[in-house]
Protein backbone atom coordinates (compact mmCIF):
# COMPACT_ATOMS: atom_id res chain seq x y z
CA UNK A 1 0.00 0.00 0.00
CA UNK A 2 1.44 3.45 -0.77
CA UNK A 3 2.83 4.89 2.44
CA UNK A 4 0.61 8.41 1.68
CA UNK A 5 -2.42 7.16 1.26
CA UNK A 6 -1.64 4.89 5.01
CA UNK A 7 -0.28 8.14 6.46
CA UNK A 8 -3.99 10.39 4.47
CA UNK A 9 -6.06 7.44 6.24
CA UNK A 10 -4.70 7.79 9.49
CA UNK A 11 -4.89 11.52 9.25
CA UNK A 12 -8.49 11.40 8.47
CA UNK A 13 -9.02 8.57 11.39
CA UNK A 14 -7.54 10.85 13.81
CA UNK A 15 -9.44 13.69 13.11
CA UNK A 16 -12.46 11.91 12.50
CA UNK A 17 -12.21 10.18 16.18
CA UNK A 18 -11.24 13.94 17.04
CA UNK A 19 -14.39 15.68 16.38
CA UNK A 20 -16.66 12.33 17.51
CA UNK A 21 -14.90 13.27 21.04
CA UNK A 22 -15.16 16.61 20.81
CA UNK A 23 -19.27 16.08 20.23
CA UNK A 24 -18.93 13.80 22.97
CA UNK A 25 -17.44 16.40 25.52
CA UNK A 26 -19.76 18.77 24.25
CA UNK A 27 -22.91 16.95 24.31
CA UNK A 28 -21.67 15.58 27.97
CA UNK A 29 -21.20 19.14 29.24
CA UNK A 30 -24.75 20.53 27.78
CA UNK A 31 -26.53 17.21 29.67
CA UNK A 32 -24.56 18.48 32.61
CA UNK A 33 -25.39 22.19 32.50
CA UNK A 34 -29.20 21.06 31.67
CA UNK A 35 -29.40 18.69 35.13
CA UNK A 36 -27.44 22.24 36.81
CA UNK A 37 -30.03 24.46 36.30
CA UNK A 38 -33.08 22.26 35.25
CA UNK A 39 -33.11 20.32 38.63
CA UNK A 40 -32.38 24.01 40.69
CA UNK A 41 -36.61 23.84 41.63
CA UNK A 42 -37.68 20.25 40.72
CA UNK A 43 -36.88 16.97 39.79
CA UNK A 44 -34.43 16.91 36.58
CA UNK A 45 -37.25 16.24 33.35
CA UNK A 46 -35.55 13.76 30.88
CA UNK A 47 -35.62 14.89 27.47
CA UNK A 48 -37.92 12.33 26.34
CA UNK A 49 -40.63 13.35 28.57
CA UNK A 50 -41.95 16.09 25.65
CA UNK A 51 -41.07 16.02 22.03
CA UNK A 52 -38.83 18.82 20.60
CA UNK A 53 -41.41 21.12 19.67
CA UNK A 54 -43.07 21.38 23.17
CA UNK A 55 -39.20 22.12 24.46
CA UNK A 56 -38.20 24.40 22.06
CA UNK A 57 -41.92 26.65 21.82
CA UNK A 58 -43.28 25.99 25.56
CA UNK A 59 -40.84 24.82 28.21
CA UNK A 60 -37.71 26.39 27.80
CA UNK A 61 -39.13 29.85 26.79
CA UNK A 62 -41.38 29.18 30.07
CA UNK A 63 -37.92 28.71 32.00
CA UNK A 64 -36.20 31.60 30.47
CA UNK A 65 -37.11 34.49 31.98
CA UNK A 66 -36.64 32.55 35.70
CA UNK A 67 -33.59 32.59 34.93
CA UNK A 68 -33.20 36.28 33.74
CA UNK A 69 -32.97 35.30 30.63
CA UNK A 70 -35.23 38.21 28.34
CA UNK A 71 -33.55 37.88 24.40
CA UNK A 72 -32.20 34.71 22.79
CA UNK A 73 -31.23 35.01 19.00
CA UNK A 74 -32.44 39.20 19.18
CA UNK A 75 -35.93 37.61 19.92
CA UNK A 76 -38.10 38.44 23.21
CA UNK A 77 -38.79 36.02 25.42
CA UNK A 78 -42.48 37.05 26.53
CA UNK A 79 -41.29 37.02 30.52
CA UNK A 80 -45.17 39.00 31.52
CA UNK A 81 -46.56 35.56 30.15
CA UNK A 82 -44.86 33.52 31.68
CA UNK A 83 -43.51 35.07 35.26
CA UNK A 84 -46.25 36.62 37.03
CA UNK A 85 -45.49 39.75 39.68
CA UNK A 86 -42.03 41.28 40.62
CA UNK A 87 -40.42 38.52 38.67
CA UNK A 88 -41.66 39.44 35.51
CA UNK A 89 -39.29 42.73 35.54
CA UNK A 90 -36.82 41.13 34.60
CA UNK A 91 -33.06 43.04 33.64
CA UNK A 92 -29.20 41.82 32.48
CA UNK A 93 -28.68 42.14 36.51
CA UNK A 94 -30.60 39.27 37.59
CA UNK A 95 -29.76 37.22 35.37
CA UNK A 96 -28.61 33.86 36.85
CA UNK A 97 -27.48 31.91 33.28
CA UNK A 98 -24.96 33.03 30.62
CA UNK A 99 -26.10 32.89 27.48
CA UNK A 100 -23.67 30.73 26.03
CA UNK A 101 -24.61 28.32 29.24
CA UNK A 102 -28.32 29.08 28.13
CA UNK A 103 -27.81 27.88 24.17
CA UNK A 104 -26.09 24.55 25.86
CA UNK A 105 -29.48 23.81 27.51
CA UNK A 106 -31.72 24.74 24.09
CA UNK A 107 -29.27 22.15 22.33
CA UNK A 108 -29.46 19.08 24.90
CA UNK A 109 -33.03 19.10 24.76
CA UNK A 110 -33.46 20.03 20.91
CA UNK A 111 -31.20 17.32 20.66
CA UNK A 112 -32.26 14.29 23.03
CA UNK A 113 -35.96 15.01 22.60
CA UNK A 114 -38.21 12.48 20.16
CA UNK A 115 -40.17 14.22 17.37
CA UNK A 116 -42.93 12.94 18.49
CA UNK A 117 -44.40 12.25 21.98
CA UNK A 118 -44.59 8.21 22.38
CA UNK A 119 -48.03 6.52 22.27
CA UNK A 120 -49.64 4.59 25.45
CA UNK A 121 -48.50 0.97 25.48
CA UNK A 122 -52.34 -0.31 25.36
CA UNK A 123 -55.62 -0.93 23.50
CA UNK A 124 -57.85 1.80 22.76
CA UNK A 125 -60.72 1.50 25.91
CA UNK A 126 -63.66 -0.01 24.04
CA UNK A 127 -65.65 -1.72 26.33
CA UNK A 128 -68.80 -0.55 28.45
CA UNK A 129 -69.72 -1.45 31.25
CA UNK A 130 -73.62 -2.31 32.45
CA UNK A 131 -72.95 -2.40 36.00
CA UNK A 132 -74.33 1.63 36.58
CA UNK A 133 -77.44 2.80 35.42
CA UNK A 134 -76.47 6.70 34.19
CA UNK A 135 -79.01 9.26 34.99
CA UNK A 136 -78.27 13.13 33.79
CA UNK A 137 -79.17 16.16 36.15
CA UNK A 138 -79.48 19.36 34.38
CA UNK A 139 -80.17 22.97 35.30
CA UNK A 140 -81.68 25.50 33.25
CA UNK A 141 -80.27 27.92 35.33
CA UNK A 142 -76.83 28.21 35.18
CA UNK A 143 -74.43 26.70 32.82
CA UNK A 144 -72.39 23.22 34.26
CA UNK A 145 -69.13 24.56 36.10
CA UNK A 146 -69.20 21.74 39.13
CA UNK A 147 -65.62 22.29 40.96
CA UNK A 148 -67.06 20.28 44.19
CA UNK A 149 -69.32 17.36 44.51
CA UNK A 150 -70.29 14.73 47.33
CA UNK A 151 -72.93 12.22 48.00
CA UNK A 152 -74.01 12.91 51.80
CA UNK A 153 -74.90 8.67 52.24
CA UNK A 154 -76.88 9.71 56.01
CA UNK A 155 -78.98 12.20 54.37
CA UNK A 156 -78.85 10.32 50.91
CA UNK A 157 -77.92 14.28 49.40
CA UNK A 158 -75.68 15.06 46.79
CA UNK A 159 -73.85 18.52 47.10
CA UNK A 160 -72.35 20.33 44.50
CA UNK A 161 -70.24 23.81 44.09
CA UNK A 162 -70.93 25.78 40.77
CA UNK A 163 -67.97 28.53 39.73
CA UNK A 164 -70.54 30.04 37.40
CA UNK A 165 -73.18 31.80 40.14
CA UNK A 166 -71.09 30.75 42.85
CA UNK A 167 -73.60 29.03 44.13
CA UNK A 168 -73.99 25.51 46.79
CA UNK A 169 -76.68 22.95 45.69
CA UNK A 170 -78.38 20.03 47.88
CA UNK A 171 -80.16 17.46 45.66
CA UNK A 172 -81.87 14.47 47.63
CA UNK A 173 -82.01 10.69 46.69
CA UNK A 174 -84.58 11.41 43.50
CA UNK A 175 -82.38 14.01 42.03
CA UNK A 176 -84.72 17.14 43.27
CA UNK A 177 -83.16 19.93 44.18
CA UNK A 178 -83.47 20.56 47.53
CA UNK A 179 -82.22 24.02 48.25
CA UNK A 180 -79.76 26.52 46.53
CA UNK A 181 -77.09 28.94 48.47
CA UNK A 182 -74.43 31.49 47.19
CA UNK A 183 -71.88 31.35 48.45
CA UNK A 184 -70.02 34.50 47.29
CA UNK A 185 -67.38 32.55 46.25
CA UNK A 186 -65.92 29.30 44.42
CA UNK A 187 -66.11 26.51 46.70
CA UNK A 188 -64.20 23.55 46.11
CA UNK A 189 -63.71 21.30 49.83
CA UNK A 190 -65.95 20.79 52.44
CA UNK A 191 -65.39 19.21 55.89
CA UNK A 192 -68.52 17.84 58.55
CA UNK A 193 -67.80 18.02 62.00
CA UNK A 194 -69.03 14.01 62.20
CA UNK A 195 -69.10 11.18 59.88
CA UNK A 196 -71.78 11.47 56.68
CA UNK A 197 -72.93 8.31 57.30
CA UNK A 198 -75.18 8.92 59.48
CA UNK A 199 -78.33 11.42 58.62
CA UNK A 200 -78.76 14.74 60.53
CA UNK A 201 -78.11 18.24 60.53
CA UNK A 202 -74.09 19.08 58.96
CA UNK A 203 -72.16 21.51 60.72
CA UNK A 204 -68.46 22.31 59.61
CA UNK A 205 -66.87 24.16 57.14
CA UNK A 206 -65.83 25.00 53.59
CA UNK A 207 -62.33 26.50 51.22
CA UNK A 208 -63.44 28.70 48.78
CA UNK A 209 -60.65 28.98 47.11
CA UNK A 210 -60.85 32.17 45.84
CA UNK A 211 -60.50 32.90 41.84
CA UNK A 212 -60.34 30.15 40.55
CA UNK A 213 -57.53 30.49 37.47
CA UNK A 214 -53.84 30.79 38.49
CA UNK A 215 -53.28 33.94 40.10
CA UNK A 216 -50.96 35.22 43.31
CA UNK A 217 -53.47 37.20 45.06
CA UNK A 218 -54.97 35.71 48.42
CA UNK A 219 -58.90 36.07 47.95
CA UNK A 220 -59.34 32.25 49.33
CA UNK A 221 -61.09 31.46 52.34
CA UNK A 222 -62.28 29.22 55.20
CA UNK A 223 -65.84 29.77 55.98
CA UNK A 224 -68.22 27.54 58.46
CA UNK A 225 -71.55 26.07 57.94
CA UNK A 226 -75.08 24.48 58.77
CA UNK A 227 -77.26 22.89 57.29
CA UNK A 228 -80.63 21.43 59.10
CA UNK A 229 -82.35 18.25 58.54
CA UNK A 230 -84.35 20.04 55.34
CA UNK A 231 -81.23 20.81 53.76
CA UNK A 232 -81.58 24.54 54.10
CA UNK A 233 -77.93 25.98 54.45
CA UNK A 234 -76.99 28.71 56.64
CA UNK A 235 -73.61 30.46 56.91
CA UNK A 236 -71.94 31.42 59.73
CA UNK A 237 -69.25 33.47 59.26
CA UNK A 238 -65.64 33.34 57.88
CA UNK A 239 -63.30 32.30 59.82
CA UNK A 240 -59.73 32.10 57.75
CA UNK A 241 -58.93 34.91 55.48
CA UNK A 242 -56.24 36.10 53.07
CA UNK A 243 -55.38 32.10 51.67
CA UNK A 244 -53.76 31.81 48.49
CA UNK A 245 -56.36 29.42 46.36
CA UNK A 246 -56.91 26.80 49.19
CA UNK A 247 -57.88 23.71 48.24
CA UNK A 248 -58.48 21.69 51.23
CA UNK A 249 -59.04 22.69 55.07
CA UNK A 250 -58.90 20.06 57.79
CA UNK A 251 -59.92 20.34 61.07
CA UNK A 252 -57.20 18.82 63.75
CA UNK A 253 -55.55 19.71 66.77
CA UNK A 254 -51.96 19.13 65.53
CA UNK A 255 -50.24 19.94 68.89
CA UNK A 256 -52.80 18.07 71.33
CA UNK A 257 -53.38 21.54 73.45
CA UNK A 258 -57.36 20.86 73.19
CA UNK A 259 -57.97 23.76 70.82
CA UNK A 260 -59.35 23.07 67.22
CA UNK A 261 -56.34 24.27 64.82
CA UNK A 262 -56.74 23.71 60.75
CA UNK A 263 -54.57 22.67 58.32
CA UNK A 264 -55.10 24.36 55.20
CA UNK A 265 -53.71 23.61 51.61
CA UNK A 266 -52.74 26.82 50.01
CA UNK A 267 -51.86 25.40 46.66
CA UNK A 268 -51.23 29.20 45.35
CA UNK A 269 -49.30 29.82 42.10
CA UNK A 270 -45.66 30.39 42.31
CA UNK A 271 -46.75 31.67 46.09
CA UNK A 272 -47.89 29.26 48.40
CA UNK A 273 -48.26 26.85 51.65
CA UNK A 274 -49.33 24.30 53.89
CA UNK A 275 -50.16 25.87 56.42
CA UNK A 276 -50.93 25.26 59.93
CA UNK A 277 -53.48 28.21 61.36
CA UNK A 278 -52.75 27.02 64.92
CA UNK A 279 -55.62 28.71 67.80
CA UNK A 280 -54.85 31.09 70.38
CA UNK A 281 -58.15 30.47 71.96
CA UNK A 282 -60.32 34.00 71.65
CA UNK A 283 -61.03 33.15 67.84
CA UNK A 284 -57.44 34.03 67.41
CA UNK A 285 -54.98 32.17 65.17
CA UNK A 286 -51.14 31.86 64.77
CA UNK A 287 -49.86 30.71 61.30
CA UNK A 288 -47.01 27.98 60.58
CA UNK A 289 -45.59 27.27 57.90
CA UNK A 290 -45.31 23.36 57.43
CA UNK A 291 -44.12 23.47 54.05
CA UNK A 292 -43.38 26.99 52.44
CA UNK A 293 -43.58 26.10 48.82
CA UNK A 294 -46.88 25.96 46.43
CA UNK A 295 -48.93 23.04 45.08
CA UNK A 296 -50.19 21.35 48.24
CA UNK A 297 -53.42 19.83 47.06
CA UNK A 298 -54.30 16.81 49.15
CA UNK A 299 -53.22 15.70 52.51
CA UNK A 300 -54.39 13.11 54.80
CA UNK A 301 -53.74 13.19 59.07
CA UNK A 302 -53.18 10.23 60.80
CA UNK A 303 -50.71 8.70 63.36
CA UNK A 304 -48.62 7.28 60.93
CA UNK A 305 -45.71 6.29 63.21
CA UNK A 306 -47.98 5.72 66.27
CA UNK A 307 -46.38 7.99 68.77
CA UNK A 308 -49.97 9.67 69.72
CA UNK A 309 -49.69 12.60 67.42
CA UNK A 310 -51.07 13.22 64.65
CA UNK A 311 -48.63 13.20 61.14
CA UNK A 312 -49.20 14.71 57.60
CA UNK A 313 -48.84 13.00 54.38
CA UNK A 314 -49.36 15.09 51.79
CA UNK A 315 -49.28 15.57 47.55
CA UNK A 316 -47.70 18.61 45.82
CA UNK A 317 -48.63 18.98 42.81
CA UNK A 318 -46.40 22.63 41.78
CA UNK A 319 -42.83 22.22 41.07
CA UNK A 320 -41.38 19.79 43.34
CA UNK A 321 -44.20 17.21 42.78
CA UNK A 322 -44.36 14.25 44.88
CA UNK A 323 -45.73 12.50 47.96
CA UNK A 324 -44.35 14.04 51.30
CA UNK A 325 -44.75 12.54 54.93
CA UNK A 326 -44.83 15.19 57.89
CA UNK A 327 -43.71 13.52 60.96
CA UNK A 328 -44.73 16.02 63.91
CA UNK A 329 -42.49 15.94 66.21
CA UNK A 330 -44.04 18.15 68.88
CA UNK A 331 -43.69 21.72 69.80
CA UNK A 332 -44.52 22.76 65.93
CA UNK A 333 -41.84 20.71 64.61
CA UNK A 334 -42.40 18.59 61.90
CA UNK A 335 -40.18 16.04 59.86
CA UNK A 336 -40.32 15.60 56.68
CA UNK A 337 -39.80 12.76 54.22
CA UNK A 338 -40.30 12.52 50.56
CA UNK A 339 -42.15 9.11 49.94
CA UNK A 340 -42.25 9.44 46.37
CA UNK A 341 -40.95 12.20 43.40
CA UNK A 342 -42.19 13.17 40.16
CA UNK A 343 -41.16 15.39 37.05
CA UNK A 344 -43.02 18.02 37.33
CA UNK A 345 -44.28 17.62 33.55
CA UNK A 346 -46.34 15.08 35.37
CA UNK A 347 -49.11 17.07 36.22
CA UNK A 348 -49.84 15.49 39.62
CA UNK A 349 -53.77 15.51 40.38
CA UNK A 350 -54.85 13.60 43.36
CA UNK A 351 -53.84 10.67 45.84
CA UNK A 352 -55.46 8.64 48.36
CA UNK A 353 -54.73 5.66 50.68
CA UNK A 354 -56.43 2.51 49.90
CA UNK A 355 -54.73 -1.16 51.23
CA UNK A 356 -54.91 -3.09 47.97
CA UNK A 357 -53.27 -6.13 48.85
CA UNK A 358 -54.64 -6.37 52.41
CA UNK A 359 -51.86 -6.71 54.85
CA UNK A 360 -52.76 -4.39 56.94
CA UNK A 361 -50.71 -1.16 55.54
CA UNK A 362 -52.49 1.76 53.24
CA UNK A 363 -51.15 2.28 49.89
CA UNK A 364 -50.82 4.74 47.11
CA UNK A 365 -53.22 5.43 44.91
CA UNK A 366 -52.14 8.06 42.48
CA UNK A 367 -52.96 9.95 39.48
CA UNK A 368 -51.39 12.54 36.86
CA UNK A 369 -52.18 14.37 34.41
CA UNK A 370 -53.39 17.72 34.53
CA UNK A 371 -52.61 19.42 31.12
CA UNK A 372 -53.01 23.23 31.92
CA UNK A 373 -49.54 23.95 32.01
CA UNK A 374 -46.95 24.90 29.21
CA UNK A 375 -46.93 21.40 27.56
CA UNK A 376 -50.81 21.66 27.01
CA UNK A 377 -51.02 20.19 23.66
CA UNK A 378 -48.84 17.38 24.26
CA UNK A 379 -50.32 13.90 25.22
CA UNK A 380 -48.34 11.98 27.55
CA UNK A 381 -48.00 8.22 28.17
CA UNK A 382 -47.24 8.63 31.56
CA UNK A 383 -50.73 10.35 32.54
CA UNK A 384 -52.42 7.87 34.33
CA UNK A 385 -53.54 5.88 37.31
CA UNK A 386 -50.43 4.30 39.30
CA UNK A 387 -50.75 2.12 42.50
CA UNK A 388 -47.72 1.93 44.94
CA UNK A 389 -47.36 -0.78 47.75
CA UNK A 390 -45.96 -0.07 51.43
CA UNK A 391 -43.96 -2.55 52.70
CA UNK A 392 -45.32 -1.11 56.27
CA UNK A 393 -42.35 1.07 56.92
CA UNK A 394 -43.83 3.42 54.20
CA UNK A 395 -41.03 3.06 51.46
CA UNK A 396 -43.30 2.58 48.12
CA UNK A 397 -42.39 0.37 44.91
CA UNK A 398 -44.93 0.71 41.41
CA UNK A 399 -47.25 -2.02 41.22
CA UNK A 400 -49.64 -0.95 38.68
CA UNK A 401 -50.05 1.27 36.08
CA UNK A 402 -52.84 1.91 33.96
CA UNK A 403 -52.02 5.37 31.03
CA UNK A 404 -55.07 7.46 30.77
CA UNK A 405 -54.80 11.26 29.19
CA UNK A 406 -55.16 14.07 30.93
CA UNK A 407 -56.01 11.82 34.07
CA UNK A 408 -57.56 13.88 37.15
CA UNK A 409 -59.07 11.37 39.99
CA UNK A 410 -59.19 8.02 40.62
CA UNK A 411 -61.45 6.45 43.72
CA UNK A 412 -60.75 2.23 44.77
CA UNK A 413 -63.86 0.76 45.67
CA UNK A 414 -65.23 -2.99 45.56
CA UNK A 415 -67.69 -1.55 43.18
CA UNK A 416 -68.75 -5.30 42.57
CA UNK A 417 -68.85 -6.38 46.00
CA UNK A 418 -66.69 -9.57 44.71
CA UNK A 419 -63.93 -8.44 47.85
CA UNK A 420 -61.34 -6.68 46.19
CA UNK A 421 -60.72 -2.91 44.73
CA UNK A 422 -61.73 -1.52 41.74
CA UNK A 423 -60.91 1.84 40.63
CA UNK A 424 -63.03 4.74 39.37
CA UNK A 425 -61.26 7.39 37.20
CA UNK A 426 -61.82 10.24 35.31
CA UNK A 427 -59.76 12.71 32.86
CA UNK A 428 -60.12 16.07 32.11
CA UNK A 429 -57.59 15.81 29.20
CA UNK A 430 -58.18 12.80 27.12
CA UNK A 431 -57.49 12.19 23.92
CA UNK A 432 -60.56 13.76 22.58
CA UNK A 433 -59.56 12.76 18.64
CA UNK A 434 -58.80 9.41 18.95
CA UNK A 435 -60.14 7.97 22.24
CA UNK A 436 -62.40 10.37 24.22
CA UNK A 437 -63.90 7.44 26.12
CA UNK A 438 -61.36 7.27 28.67
CA UNK A 439 -62.61 10.74 29.79
CA UNK A 440 -64.00 7.91 32.36
CA UNK A 441 -62.50 4.74 33.15
CA UNK A 442 -63.61 1.86 35.20
CA UNK A 443 -61.19 -0.27 35.25
CA UNK A 444 -62.73 -3.81 37.70
CA UNK A 445 -60.55 -6.07 39.09
CA UNK A 446 -60.50 -9.12 37.47
CA UNK A 447 -57.39 -10.86 39.53
CA UNK A 448 -57.82 -13.68 41.99
CA UNK A 449 -55.56 -13.32 45.69
CA UNK A 450 -54.69 -17.03 45.63
CA UNK A 451 -52.73 -16.97 42.44
CA UNK A 452 -51.14 -13.74 43.53
CA UNK A 453 -52.50 -11.77 40.93
CA UNK A 454 -54.41 -9.19 42.61
CA UNK A 455 -53.96 -6.44 39.80
CA UNK A 456 -55.17 -7.31 36.89
CA UNK A 457 -58.16 -5.18 35.98
CA UNK A 458 -60.21 -4.93 32.65
CA UNK A 459 -61.26 -1.17 31.63
CA UNK A 460 -64.65 0.00 30.56
CA UNK A 461 -65.67 3.26 29.91
CA UNK A 462 -69.48 4.29 29.64
CA UNK A 463 -71.89 5.34 26.79
CA UNK A 464 -72.08 8.63 28.10
CA UNK A 465 -68.77 9.47 28.38
CA UNK A 466 -68.93 12.78 26.03
CA UNK A 467 -72.10 13.93 28.05
CA UNK A 468 -69.03 16.37 29.95
CA UNK A 469 -66.13 17.55 31.17
CA UNK A 470 -65.48 15.39 34.54
CA UNK A 471 -63.12 17.33 36.52
CA UNK A 472 -64.81 16.08 39.86
CA UNK A 473 -66.08 13.17 41.30
CA UNK A 474 -67.05 10.71 44.28
CA UNK A 475 -68.29 7.45 45.05
CA UNK A 476 -70.72 6.43 47.77
CA UNK A 477 -74.06 4.62 48.53
CA UNK A 478 -76.79 7.33 48.01
CA UNK A 479 -79.61 5.19 47.41
CA UNK A 480 -78.86 2.72 50.78
CA UNK A 481 -78.82 -0.66 48.80
CA UNK A 482 -75.32 -1.72 49.61
CA UNK A 483 -73.27 -1.21 47.07
CA UNK A 484 -71.13 1.86 45.78
CA UNK A 485 -72.79 4.55 43.32
CA UNK A 486 -70.52 7.41 41.38
CA UNK A 487 -71.31 10.80 40.65
CA UNK A 488 -69.45 12.71 38.10
CA UNK A 489 -68.90 16.70 38.08
CA UNK A 490 -69.01 18.78 34.87
CA UNK A 491 -67.46 21.51 34.07
CA UNK A 492 -67.13 23.46 30.52
CA UNK A 493 -64.27 25.44 30.15
CA UNK A 494 -66.28 28.74 28.37
CA UNK A 495 -65.49 28.39 24.66
CA UNK A 496 -67.03 25.43 25.36
CA UNK A 497 -69.91 26.82 26.53
CA UNK A 498 -70.00 29.32 24.33
CA UNK A 499 -69.77 26.81 21.28
CA UNK A 500 -72.68 24.75 22.78
CA UNK A 501 -74.57 27.74 23.14
CA UNK A 502 -74.11 28.84 19.76
CA UNK A 503 -75.11 25.09 18.87
CA UNK A 504 -78.27 25.34 20.83
CA UNK A 505 -77.21 22.69 23.01
CA UNK A 506 -77.15 21.73 26.78
CA UNK A 507 -74.88 19.34 28.99
CA UNK A 508 -76.09 18.15 32.08
CA UNK A 509 -74.43 19.44 35.25
CA UNK A 510 -73.33 15.85 36.63
CA UNK A 511 -73.99 12.42 36.41
CA UNK A 512 -75.05 10.34 38.90
CA UNK A 513 -73.64 6.31 38.11
CA UNK A 514 -76.42 3.97 40.16
CA UNK A 515 -74.51 0.98 40.75
CA UNK A 516 -77.03 -2.41 39.68
CA UNK A 517 -74.53 -4.68 41.48
CA UNK A 518 -76.40 -5.00 44.72
CA UNK A 519 -79.63 -5.67 42.94
CA UNK A 520 -78.71 -8.24 40.31
CA UNK A 521 -77.34 -10.34 43.00
CA UNK A 522 -81.15 -10.15 44.83
CA UNK A 523 -82.37 -11.14 41.83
Amino acid sequence: MNFKIIVLASIAFASMLSILQSCHSQSKEEELMAKKYCSSCHLFPEPALLDKVAWEKNILPAMAPRLGIRYFLDSPYEAGKYVKGNNANLTAENEVISINDWKKIISYYKENAPATNAAQNRPPVEKFTDRFAIKEVYSKEINPSVTYIKIDEGNKWIYTANANDSSLNIYNENLQLLSKSNLHGVMVDMQCNKDMKSNGERTGILTNIGILNPNELSTGTADSFQINKDGKVTFLKKFLGNLPRPVQTTMIDLDHDGKQDYLVNGFGNTKGALYWIKSQGNNQYQQNFIRALPGTIKTYTDDYNHDGLPDIMALMAQAQEGIYLFTNRGNGTFDSKTILQFPAVYGSSYFELDDFNNDGFKDILYTCGDNADYSYSSLKNYHGVYIFLNDGKYNFTQQYFFPIHGCYKAIARDFDNDGDLDIATISFFPDEKNQPQESFVYLENKGNAYFGNRFQFQPYSIREFNAGKWLTMDAGDIDADGDQDIVLGNFLPPAKELELQAQGKTKPLFLVLENKTKAALLK
